[in-house]
């Protein structure tokens, strides 16, 4: 017996679960791994879960977390599809292994909406978006990771897949170039550029006033940079308890880079416009806008999370009557992804805090 899941041997592949089985006839020769190994006398297997076993087989066989399904053009980890349903997963497999039909299409398509599934068709979008804020030739942004595509996806439908003649986007594409060292990053410089610069001004006058902006802020957020680590992917429980025991120990859940740091801390700027003239006020808005976002952490317990395409991320969304948090983890680190407080809590409170220095 050489293929052990949670301690229990696995003599034949039919004492897999039925989902798993399927996931693994997505993975390019994950089925003819599994006949070997379970034959094999000179290897021994040992998996915690099946999950653990298809990402093992997938990272094994192609060095990579995600399979390729290329009919449908879907980068996807088997986790992510272990988590989808029996009839997702056979309305999947009837375009990738089967005929493909006007029904199957249409099946697999309202799979790929309901699960928020990006294919790299969608992804490519992203390119005449770039190229409408000055940006498609950037060196920085050739060659992309999937998270990379999806953090620029998500930024082109925010402000717009095509934004030509817009010369504030352009703008703000020329800061996060400047600034940016990774692809990702220049997301988050995009957004910071937006923040700052909604005061107006001519072009260089924004330029120049973002880029004081992050000057003053970055030496201040190296505090800012803090999240627990698992030793795996956590459930929601987990999750939960590794939050709760940092904030009962003091330590904070804080950005996963100090780009996305800067951006968060940008929102300052929209309750405090005058905090660039004074660099002790800019600090303690800073700071209070994190303390705050601990409090709200404390108060409002993550409790389902939204497994990302990798397989290997999660998102938690988290709603409260004055803000909303995203707690991100990613690579097993738990981090905040985003907080902002509701309109109706802005303004007085913050702004008598920046002022009275009690924050």
């Amino acid at each position: 017996m050489s293929v052990f899941i949670a301690g229990r041997s696995i003599p034949q592949a039919n004492l897999l679960s039925q989902s798993c089985r399927r996931v693994l006839q997505f993975i390019d020769g994950g089925e003819h791994w599994l006949r070997w190994a379970i034959e094999s006398h000179e290897h021994r297997y040992a998996f915690s879960d099946e999950g653990t076993m298809l990402d093992g087989v997938q990272q094994g066989l192609h060095g990579s977390r995600m399979t390729w399904l290329p009919r449908i053009g879907l980068q996807i980890g088997p986790i992510k599809l272990l988590s989808l349903r029996t009839s997702d997963l056979d309305a999947l497999r009837n375009i990738e292994l089967g005929e493909e039909t006007r029904l199957s299409h249409s099946e697999a398509q309202e799979v790929l909406e309901r699960h928020r599934l990006l294919t790299n068709t969608e992804l490519g979008a992203i390119r005449p978006f770039l190229a409408s804020i000055n940006a498609a030739d950037a060196p920085l942004l050739q060659q992309l990771d999937f998270r990379e595509s999806v953090a620029l996806y998500q930024l082109a439908g925010e402000v717009g897949m095509s934004s030509a003649g817009r010369d504030d986007l352009a703008d703000a594409a020329r800061f996060a170039l400047l600034h940016a060292r990774r692809p990702i990053e220049f997301a988050d410089y995009f957004r910071f550029y937006q923040h700052v610069s909604a005061r107006g001004g001519s072009s260089e006058q924004r330029m120049t006033r973002a880029t004081r902006a992050l000057q003053q802020l970055l030496p201040m957020l190296f505090d800012f940079l803090d999240g627990p680590q698992l030793p795996q992917l956590p459930s929601p429980e987990q999750v939960r308890e590794a939050i709760g025991a940092s904030l009962a120990a003091n330590r904070q859940i804080g950005y996963a880079r100090i780009s996305l740091a800067a951006q968060q801390m940008a929102l300052c700027f929209d309750n405090g416009p005058d905090l660039l003239r004074d660099d002790h006020s800019l600090r303690e808005a800073a700071q209070w806008q994190l303390r705050d976002a601990q409090e709200f952490l404390n108060e409002h317990p993550v409790s389902r999370g939204q497994l990302g395409q990798d397989g290997a991320s999660v998102q938690f969304a988290i709603d409260g009557s004055r803000g909303q948090a995203l707690i991100q983890v990613e690579d097993n680190v738990i981090t905040l992804q985003d907080y902002h407080r509701s309109r109706h809590y802005l303004g007085d409170e913050a702004q008598v805090g920046y002022r009275a220095g009690t924050v």
